[in-house]
């Protein structure tokens, strides 16, 4: 008998996934479902990149929408804690029926999401991340808009290593999915080059408590100091390394694309001496390819009273990327449709990223901007253009 229900439990199971896929989606709105920091010390981020893809959203809303359907998204907040996120995520099935989940932000809780959104087949798309896991398995519901931390990494080792020639790279990292990933992507790349990590240190996420990865490090002498944290964590380790007579007066900082560049500054009053900072988007500021002037437009549109970013500039994409599958699909689509158009996509963005001509379509999420902070601005560190 429990044979015979259990065979019955997956045959049902089997139809309503098949009905999942092949039905129509007919509903007059298309609801995202953003899972982020919006309170507490990372609510910058969530703030930011739900600023640049609601602009973008609500200007497509404004103009009749996608086929006549307006786009929704909704938000509910993790505090950057993996718990909450799983939390989030089976409210929004349950309760918001979302049709994808839209720029999770954060490693640890996309880690968290991700298993919910494969049982239930819902499409993550474009989330604030940049780990191997989302890269991994060529998982059809997952679409990446921006690059990875290895790739970021890789950049920051060519350039201050192959250009600078500096050989001893320490790595100060959150210890969990984020921190790793990006301690790997420096280990990888400098096995590249025969050379190692000289010296780590690790804080708990959520915390300040960054003085015995200060002291770890500074027993390492190193000329470079990568950093795999959050913004204020980030901050305080910075400002004490500058102090600590062990580490030498030179040191230069490298800051992934997970850290707010412009937070991190204000936290240093201003002291950007020796900082590097990896990005996935061109300048906000300064730019002249169309879409990024077509983000100015719409910020200060939408959002006056804010100044440009690069987490915003990344949500404008990462949202402009979702649309983009909206519009290839048609108006009468199935969610197999939909799932071999994130495909499709996904392929041009990686032939976008292989190719050496600029595009103003380039979904300018594909590849790595490394910037410095000089004269008030941020503009490209030259030799890396």
């Amino acid at each position: 008998m429990n044979k015979i229900l259990s065979f019955v439990s997956i045959f049902l199971i089997g139809i309503f996934l098949l009905y999942n896929y092949e039905s129509r989606f007919n509903d007059d709105e298309i609801r995202l479902g953003m899972s982020a920091p919006f309170s507490g010390n990372k609510k910058d981020l969530g703030n930011e990149m739900y600023r640049g893809a609601n602009a973008y959203f609500q200007d497509i809303n404004n103009n009749g929408g996608v086929y006549g359907r307006f786009i929704k998204l909704l938000t509910r907040d993790n505090r950057y804690e993996p718990e909450l996120a799983i939390q989030n995520a089976n409210d929004f099935i349950k309760k918001d029926k979302i049709f994808a989940f839209f720029a999770t932000v954060g490693t640890p809780t996309s880690k968290a999401i991700l298993p919910i959104a494969l049982k239930h087949n819902i499409p993550f798309l474009g989330a604030f991340s940049g780990a191997e896991f989302l890269r991994q398995h060529n998982n059809p519901l997952v679409l990446n808009a921006r690059a990875s931390y290895q790739e970021e990494t890789e950049k920051l080792i060519q350039y201050f290593v192959d250009y600078k020639k500096f050989t001893r790279v320490a790595v100060f990292y959150q210890n969990d999915s984020y921190g790793r990933s990006g301690l790997r992507g420096v280990r990888i790349a400098l096995d590249k080059r025969n050379l190692k990590v000289i010296g780590e240190g690790s804080y708990k996420r959520n915390t300040l408590s960054v003085g015995n990865s200060l002291y770890e490090i500074s027993l390492t002498r190193p000329e470079v100091i990568i950093l795999a944290g959050t913004t204020f964590p980030v901050a305080q380790f910075m400002k004490r390394a500058r102090k600590n007579k062990k580490i030498i007066k030179k040191i230069n900082f490298a800051a992934l694309s997970f850290v707010n560049p412009r937070l991190l500054l204000k936290t240093l009053n201003y002291k950007a001496k020796n900082i590097i900072f990896s990005q996935v988007v061109p300048s906000p500021w300064t730019s002249r390819k169309k879409q990024v002037i077509k983000y100015r437009e719409l910020m200060s549109k939408y959002y006056p009273t804010r100044d440009f970013s690069f987490i915003s500039l990344e949500g404008y994409f990462t949202a402009k990327m979702v649309v983009q599958l909206f519009k290839d699909v048609g108006k009468n689509f199935t969610k197999s449709d939909f799932v071999n158009a994130m495909e499709n996509l996904s392929l041009n963005i990686k032939n976008s990223s292989r190719s050496k001509k600029p595009s103003d379509e380039c979904v300018c999420l594909n590849r790595i901007h490394l910037m410095k902070y000089t004269n008030k601005m941020f503009e490209p560190v030259e030799d890396t253009k």
